[in-house]
């Protein structure tokens, strides 16, 4: 694993975001393609195609937000070597 709390902030930045928007182009692009072919079926195969493509990008935005989220949340608990479980089964 590799120490991100030294060098330089920016330079890790790019780092990590360089894959993550490689395979956000990647899925506009097959997007992007479907639209092309489905174009050729008429308007309301296009607006089906098109109301689903939103759909899946909130779901997508959604699921990043809790993916970043909880990553945080066990950084942290791995910064502080807070290793113990919290689970509500163990509590009890």
């Amino acid at each position: 694993m590799q120490d991100l709390t030294e060098g330089s902030i920016s330079r890790h930045l790019v780092k990590l975001a360089v894959p993550i928007a490689i395979g956000m182009v990647f899925q506009t692009l097959y997007y992007l393609v479907d639209l092309f072919f489905v174009g050729q079926l008429g308007d309301a195969a296009v607006a089906g195609l098109t109301s689903a493509g939103n759909v899946g990008f909130l779901i997508m935005a959604v699921t990043q937000i809790l993916g970043v989220g909880t990553m945080a949340l066990i950084a942290q608990a791995s910064g502080r070597r807070d290793h113990g479980s919290h689970c509500a089964s163990e509590r009890a």
